[in-house]
């Protein structure tokens, strides 16, 4: 999924009227709190926690939404939907696959947040 890009700022500024301020709030909850989601992601996946891992990648699609991130909200779409179905054979890949995508999430949006909006 490298390939897509990790957001579509453009719409993710008109979800948010164009407030910068709001959406740079929003951004540093959302890399405050990535690391805490994956890892109860990760403890559900090891503990096998189907309903906590639904749980949690739907928390991590919503927040991702917000930012207009396709390729995380995607990732975490197939690991919510992989959990509900209990497709045990698919959901460590689909896991990674989010955890891959809500990282490179939260790197662009402190990217953003560090040196300020692409002109």
């Amino acid at each position: 999924m490298d390939s897509q890009p990790v957001m579509d700022l453009a719409a993710a500024l008109d979800r948010f009227d164009g407030d910068q301020d709001l959406f740079l709030t929003l951004a540093g909850l959302f890399v405050e709190r990535s690391g805490q989601a994956l890892a109860a992601l990760q403890t559900a996946l090891s503990a096998q926690d189907l309903p906590v891992l639904v749980k949690e990648a739907h928390k991590l699609k919503g927040s991702a939404m917000e930012f207009c991130a396709r390729p995380a909200v995607a990732a975490a779409a197939h690991l919510e939907e992989a959990a509900r179905k209990a497709a045990a054979q698919d959901i460590p890949a689909l896991a990674e696959q989010t955890r891959a995508e809500v990282e490179r999430l939260t790197a662009a949006l402190a990217e953003i947040m560090q040196k300020g909006f692409p002109s």
